[in-house]
């Protein structure tokens, strides 16, 4: 469907505080944000803390340490410290990318169900959206990003297409085979921007990230995350990885000392903390399997995840039973925004959050069923 540019407005989780004051509440708990519910590494709280009389001084606007460690740390003979760019969070990057590819002459291609985030920089550059029908066919990917529906819509016109592998917030994923047979059918005009936000969920769950394909497409960058696994999401701090032509011209227009010196320095500590992250990946995969368990016995439909989050089918109870699980002290995430009113996003948390989300679901969902 094509359509000129309108307004859209990303609406975050609601918070702690706001629910405590409206339902008078003791407890909250919020599995709304996709947020890491264990926190930063503990190296890099600690460094935090050591360079907290630090901030008076500029950051370093280049990033040299960070992508250093990057290059250590993805350990591919492609990636060098030119194939990086660092930014105030993924969406800074995305947002760059559409300054330096859309105008108001220009299409740009993304699934149904996409990160709103693609809408909102792209209605900022004027550009015209075609999103394209998700896989509609039960069984692997469904509601995800169907590739063969995003070729057809390519034109002369298009610019970019944006993928995100895994999608939020359906949470599904595409093959790195799958892709690259796409890639190869595309023009080599059109940027492809690969959202790898949660690629480090869906590597412990098997399956391949996007790397190996910046080796084989010019025209291809990949964005990626701190907010998620490493738990740095109120310091607001991702990355790019793209051809050195790309980066470089990103970083012509990207703002100096765009990255604050502790996201910096805690991003580096976090990388090195490999322990750390692997506990949160498998703590992540228990509370995964423990909510899919206690949903099939409530017979509550969920849609494949390789991320740290489940998007449940509650249909025309879904808004009700939001409502209710906010007087119960449970944020979870509405998907109105995303046109996806029958659903709602619940983030894996820890044991004792998922258990407090269970036993207030089966409550509810008893008296809905009654």
């Amino acid at each position: 469907m094509r359509k000129k540019t309108t307004t859209s407005t990303y609406q975050p989780g609601q918070s702690i505080d706001s629910v405590m004051k409206k339902y008078g509440l003791r407890n909250v708990v919020k599995l709304a944000s996709n947020e890491n519910p264990y926190g930063p590494s503990p190296k890099s709280l600690a460094i935090a803390k050591k360079i907290s009389n630090s901030v008076n001084r500029y950051p370093d606007s280049k990033c040299y340490d960070l992508k250093y460690n990057l290059v250590a740390y993805i350990n591919k003979p492609h990636i060098k410290l030119n194939n990086i760019i660092i930014g105030n969070g993924s969406n800074e990057i995305l947002e760059l990318l559409a300054r330096l590819y859309l105008n108001d002459k220009s299409e740009v291609l993304f699934s149904k169900h996409s990160f709103l985030v693609y809408k909102i920089i792209s209605n900022a550059m004027h550009a015209t959206i075609v999103e394209t029908k998700p896989k509609m066919s039960q069984g692997f990917g469904f509601m995800g990003t169907d590739l063969s529906e995003l070729n057809k819509k390519i034109t002369k016109k298009t610019r970019m297409i944006f993928i995100a592998n895994p999608s939020n917030p359906t949470g599904t994923i595409l093959s790195v085979k799958d892709l690259d047979d796409f890639i190869k059918t595309v023009p080599k005009r059109i940027l492809i921007v690969i959202d790898e936000a949660y690629f480090e969920y869906s590597e412990y769950m098997g399956m391949t990230n996007c790397i190996i394909l910046l080796k084989k497409y010019s025209n291809v960058v990949i964005t990626r995350s701190f907010s998620k696994v490493h738990a740095l999401a109120g310091i607001r701090i991702g990355y790019g990885l793209g051809s050195d032509k790309i980066i470089s011209n990103l970083d012509k227009i990207r703002q100096p000392f765009n990255v604050n010196y502790v996201a910096q320095a805690m991003a580096v500590e976090s990388l090195k903390d490999k322990k750390y992250i692997k506990s949160s990946l498998i703590s992540n995969n228990d509370g995964m399997l423990y909510l899919k368990k206690e949903l099939d016995k409530l017979d509550i439909k969920y849609l494949d995840s390789y991320t740290n989050f489940l998007t449940i089918y509650l249909g025309k109870n879904a808004n009700d039973v939001f409502e209710k699980l906010l007087e119960n002290g449970v944020i979870l995430r509405p998907l109105d925004n995303y046109n996806l009113k029958s659903y709602l996003r619940v983030t894996i948390g820890t044991r004792q959050e998922n258990i407090s989300f269970i036993k207030s679901l089966k409550k509810i969902m008893s008296k809905i069923n009654a």
